[in-house]
């Protein structure tokens, strides 16, 4: 995301998560693992009627209830400047000294 769409680290790591409980590796049919999406709740009405219509089972979390928590640190070189971004789903914090 700070990338391709030059958030900001804190934007970076507030960005609505999902996840797919489907086990790629899964062979057996009918296939024992789920075929769930789960999205946190921050997504809009519009991105769960894409995915329903694609044919998505979907699990919506708590706002903030997604997997994962990140921690991240940018660089900018001139001027030289650390940006700092910490994940509000976990404990963690950003601190320049």
């Amino acid at each position: 995301h700070i990338i391709d769409f030059g958030m900001t680290p804190q934007e970076a790591v507030e960005t609505p998560r999902w996840r797919s409980l489907q086990n790629p590796m899964e062979s057996t049919v009918p296939h024992t693992c789920s075929d769930v999406l789960q999205l946190e709740g921050r997504f809009n009405d519009q991105t769960h009627e894409k995915l329903i219509e694609k044919g998505h089972a979907l699990q919506i979390l708590g706002d903030w209830g997604g997997p994962g928590n990140a921690q991240a640190i940018m660089i900018n070189s001139d001027p030289y400047v650390l940006v700092g971004g910490s994940d509000p789903r976990r404990d963690g914090y950003a601190i320049g000294w």
